[in-house]
């Protein structure tokens, strides 16, 4: 092996307990259980980006239409709105869990497990969606 690798190496294993915060910013999944925290941290950075006010506390964020919570397996979303732009398989996808949309679109329920395109993508949409209202 050489000195580059080794070195790479290294620094791969030094590190390797400090880059789990970069799944907060998307792109990392390795099938594990997400951190509901470290989501709902993302999640608050997003909404934010987008320019939605949000009421944080401990393990919990509110804003203008829905909810999220910190669990122990990720982070619970709920959001409720008129004809909400979503169907089931939006909630079938790698990085969602337990989601629930209701017959009328006007709820829906969903445990982000991780932060990456499609969550971002989803989170978009309804921000999207609610900013028309």
């Amino acid at each position: 092996m050489s000195e580059d690798a080794r070195g790479l190496d290294h620094l791969m294993e030094q590190n390797e307990t400090e880059l789990d915060f970069l799944s907060a910013y998307g792109g990392v999944d390795d099938g594990q259980k997400g951190d509901g925290h470290a989501l709902l941290a993302a999640l608050q950075r997003f909404l934010r980006a987008g320019g939605l006010e949000t009421h944080p506390t401990d393990s919990t964020l509110d804003f203008a239409w829905g909810s999220a919570r910190a669990e122990e397996d990720g982070c619970r979303l709920v959001v409720t709105g008129e004809h909400l732009p979503l169907v089931e398989s939006d909630l079938m996808v790698a990085g969602f869990s337990d989601g629930h949309l209701n017959r009328e679109r006007s709820e829906v329920s969903v445990l982000l497990t991780a932060w990456s395109m499609e969550q971002r993508r989803f989170i978009e949409r309804l921000v999207e969606h609610q900013s028309k209202d």
